[in-house]
């Protein structure tokens, strides 16, 4: 198609304009409307956007008759002003013509005034717009121009108000909606819920307030959840999701239940059906998964396990699929596992400071047991200190805190235990042997503040920092020895650790051609008092002497005088 072509309505175009019936499709209509007589092919795609819509349109319109090229057009025209004409001059003015609000409102003798009247049986609205050289329809013009103007305007402002009296429905409708989910009185559920909950739970359950939030997910909101006695439980807020699945019947198929700033006793915990293995006594809610963040286990009145976040996938009976428990720094990872005797823990460990010590286990791995008042943990295999830990530990909380374990010890490095647990002492080697700990308390500093241990250790290829055992006994009691330090290839003891003291009994060190036996006593301050028989063995002789070593940690005194 020639894009320079320039179309102008013919009469069947002009009336089309006016019916609606005679041009139906949307698209036709849209392109008989803007077809003027002025603007060409091009012009014509670019104002309504679509060439390819404009170009079919125009064709179809051409075909049907109702747009000519603008010279056809303008012969289409005065063919049918001629016979308009002829008609007019036969055939009398309706009456009725005289009243028309679109046409002239008197009739005269001219021929002007017949034409006007001739042409107004085409358009109500007024001429076609048409580069026409007949005066007739040159006169037509501007009214037409009008017109289409005002039927464009309208139907514009038609479509605009229907559009906006249909947003403001919409968003009117959104409004009530969201007014009524806010200021809904879900208080009236509180009964209910707390019901259900107390089947669940087989505990006694009290919620201070029920309401809603709408980010960043509409949820049900139950803020202030109180579980058995004031000591067992209590929920900050807990966020129920999917809203609609608490309508209708039971059973009622929650996907997602977040559970936030919860503190709960560790005795309430195991006491839930769901953590010791039996099914949930009410099937009214079915609970997929379970979210827990900022939980606190307390065990006992002392001891809390601050920060745990948590998730909890459930059976369809309501009984614990998998619960899988992490501290916040996800320095220790527990996945719990519901049973009749207890909830069994699996323990990983990564760089896991113990309840805030300074002493950390670079990997841990260990299996559990938590029971009433009681937990037990097996197995233990630890990277400690440089070495290797592994043992079993109780903890009983019963009656305050009382703790009880034992352990074997493979290659630690002295430094660092001594930097641990006596800074004073300086000793270097690898140790290892086996340990036995018990202690209680009314609160954890003082649960380790009684520790009692009893350590049978041997340390090889070191060195004791603080006293020379060799030159004591050369000097054969004529100056003291002070400082210095002696060397070993093996160093064995049984040590007594008490709050009030450390004793060391059968000591024994081997130092090549330098043996020593004996025992020491240390006070809580670092007050050393020892006696060590030496043995000096040479290629020739073997001298023997009795020396004392005292003094404060961490330089002794050492001398072979009585």
């Amino acid at each position: 198609m020639d894009s320079n072509l320039i179309y102008a309505k013919t009469p069947t175009g002009d009336e089309a304009v006016r019916q609606s019936t005679r041009v139906v499709q949307r698209n036709l209509r849209m392109v008989l409307v803007q077809v003027d007589g002025k603007m060409s092919v091009e012009e014509l795609s670019a104002k309504i956007g679509n060439p390819r819509l404009v170009q079919s349109a125009l064709r179809e319109l051409e075909d049907g008759g109702f747009i000519a090229p603008t010279m056809d057009a303008v012969s289409v025209w005065e063919e049918s002003m001629k016979t308009a004409k002829q008609e007019a001059a036969q055939e009398p003015i309706p009456p009725m013509s005289q009243f028309s609000t679109f046409g002239p409102k008197s009739l005269g003798a001219s021929e002007s005034k017949k034409g006007e009247s001739a042409a107004s049986s085409f358009s109500s609205f007024g001429k076609p717009i048409l580069p026409s050289p007949s005066p007739i329809a040159e006169a037509a013009q501007p009214a037409v121009i009008a017109d289409m103007h005002e039927l464009e305007d309208r139907s514009y402002r038609s479509g605009m108000s229907v559009g906006r009296k249909g947003l403001l429905a919409i968003a009117a409708l959104l409004a009530i909606l969201l007014v009524a989910v806010i200021f809904y009185p879900y208080q009236q559920f509180k009964p209910a819920l707390e019901a259900s909950a107390m089947r669940m739970l087989n505990a006694p359950v009290k919620i201070d307030r029920v309401g809603v939030t709408l980010f960043p997910s509409p949820s049900l909101k139950l803020v202030g959840v109180h579980i058995g006695e004031p000591a067992d439980g209590k929920i900050t807020e807990v966020r129920i999701s999917s809203l609609l699945s608490l309508l209708g019947s039971a059973p009622h198929q929650v996907a997602r239940v977040e559970a936030s700033g919860a503190t709960l006793s560790a005795n309430r915990l195991v006491a839930l059906p769901m953590f010791i293995g039996q099914a949930a006594a009410s099937h009214e809610v079915i609970i997929k998964k379970m979210m827990l963040d900022h939980l606190q286990l307390t065990l006992g009145d002392s001891l809390t396990l601050n920060d745990l976040f948590g998730e909890i996938a459930f059976r369809q009976d309501g009984s614990i699929e998998k619960a899988t428990f992490e501290t916040a720094d996800r320095s220790m990872l527990i996945n719990a596992q519901a049973g009749s005797q207890g909830l069994a823990l699996s323990l990983e460990g990564r760089a896991w400071a113990p309840f805030g010590t300074a002493v950390s286990f670079a990997s841990l791995q260990a299996k559990g047991l938590l029971q009433k008042n009681k937990l037990l943990i097996q197995d233990i295999d630890t990277t400690f200190l440089g070495g290797i830990l592994r043992g079993n530990w109780l903890l009983d909380w019963s009656n305050g805190l009382a703790m009880a374990g034992d352990g074997t010890l493979s290659r630690l490095d002295t430094r660092k235990v001594s930097a641990a647990f006596a800074p004073s002492l300086k000793i270097d080697g690898d140790m290892s042997g086996t340990m036995r700990l018990r202690s209680s308390g009314g609160d954890w500093e003082s649960l380790w503040g009684n520790l009692e241990t009893v350590l049978t250790t041997e340390i090889t290829r070191g060195a004791f920092h603080g006293v020379d055992l060799g030159e004591a006994v050369r000097r054969s009691g004529v100056s003291e020895v002070r400082a210095g330090s002696t060397k070993f290839d093996r160093l064995r003891s049984t040590i007594n650790i008490t709050p009030k003291q450390v004793v060391g009994r059968e000591v024994r060190m081997d130092a090549g051609m330098v043996t020593a036996v004996g025992q020491f006593n240390s006070t809580i301050n670092g007050q050393v008092e020892g006696n060590m028989a030496v043995t000096m063995q040479t290629s020739v002789s073997s001298q023997n002497a009795s020396v004392r070593i005292y003094g404060v940690l961490p330089d002794l005194s050492a001398t072979t005088r009585k």
